[in-house]
């Protein structure tokens, strides 16, 4: 994951109610520039001395998988995933 430095930024949200929970959206400006899709899992840490939460791209990388392992191989099966499906159905 490569982030841009931009400068910061103030953005406001509405809460909205989805079940029992609340939730808010992210500007897409912000998905892009961390490269956040649908279903991805983020980080969210409060902060009781300053009264804030921050929200984090959780970076998930299996115990003893070198990140830049998990890199390739993922190169790798988007690269070949009609081969390796058509190899599956063999």
């Amino acid at each position: 994951m490569s982030v841009k430095k931009i400068d910061k930024k103030n953005y406001t949200r509405k809460v909205s109610q989805v079940g029992n929970s609340l939730s808010f959206n992210l500007p897409k400006e912000l998905t892009d520039l961390l490269e956040i899709t649908k279903g991805e899992e983020l980080q969210i840490t409060y902060n009781e001395d300053e009264g804030e939460i921050v929200v984090k791209k959780t970076n998930w990388v299996p115990e003893g998988i070198r990140p830049e392992m998990l890199k390739a191989m993922n190169r790798a099966v988007g690269k070949y995933d009609q081969a390796l499906r058509n190899l599956k159905d063999r």
